[in-house]
């Protein structure tokens, strides 16, 4: 029986190639599922070809197709938009106006049939551990089955202020809440935090390295940076 899960489209350039993050291996996602590495590797351990669909709609014309795979730790959907097909173009182009009109809407997931799993606990909490999947295809949807799905970036499209309105006002949050109780954040937390900060960092780099006249550091500048914009979407 084919089941569903939210991806999150990550990037997309001008011919239609883009990269999506479909679960992070070592989680446990809202439906109680977590993974082993190489789930979703295909029996030759390469990765899995499916088509691109709307709603999940197996009798319409893909599309595109994409290649879903894992490296041990993360598993991704390489997207391959045909741009030489009218549906191909029409996505593309609505894709980019999703993500340069306000804060994105278009939601994502992928079927899939779990061909071997086995139940552990986490704690008191009964997880299933997926080990061999099969993926059928990835869709655009109007809700995703999960939670947070969207279209995040497209090379093509102006980074715009709203689309770090959401993370500004989370990492807010989290900073109130780490104030009371530091134990608040889980080691995953922890983790998934550093790397938002080596991200942040090095997008900031090339604009720390041009403003010569400044004497701040990386990290200098990714606090103040988050500082300014923190104050500016909560009015403080």
């Amino acid at each position: 029986m084919m089941q569903t899960k939210q991806l999150m489209i990550e990037n997309m350039d001008d011919s239609g190639t883009g990269l999506a993050r479909i679960a992070i291996l070592a989680e446990i996602d809202s439906d109680g599922d977590t993974y082993q590495a190489g789930a979703f590797n295909g029996p030759d351990g390469k990765g899995q070809w499916v088509p691109i669909l709307s709603a999940h709609n197996r009798g319409g014309m893909p599309y595109g197709k994409a290649r879903v795979y894992d490296d041990g730790e993360a598993a991704y959907a390489e997207l391959n938009l045909n741009l030489e097909t009218q549906a191909g173009r029409e996505w593309h182009a609505a894709l980019k106006f999703d993500l340069d009109r306000g804060q994105p809407v278009q939601e994502w997931s992928y079927g899939y049939d779990a061909q071997e799993f086995e139940y552990r606990f986490s704690g008191k909490q009964q997880v299933r551990v997926l080990k061999r999947l099969l993926v059928d295809e990835v869709s655009t949807v109007v809700r995703g089955a999960g939670v947070g799905t969207s279209t995040i970036a497209i090379k093509s499209a102006a980074l715009k202020e709203d689309h770090f309105a959401r993370l500004i006002g989370s990492l807010s949050e989290l900073e109130s809440a780490l104030e009371k109780d530091l134990s608040a954040l889980s080691a995953t937390g922890v983790k998934q935090l550093s790397e938002i900060h080596r991200a942040i960092g090095d997008a900031l780099e090339p604009i720390v390295a041009a403003e010569k006249d400044l004497d701040l550091s990386t990290d200098t500048a990714v606090a103040e940076y988050l500082r300014r914009q923190s104050k500016r979407h909560l009015g403080c």
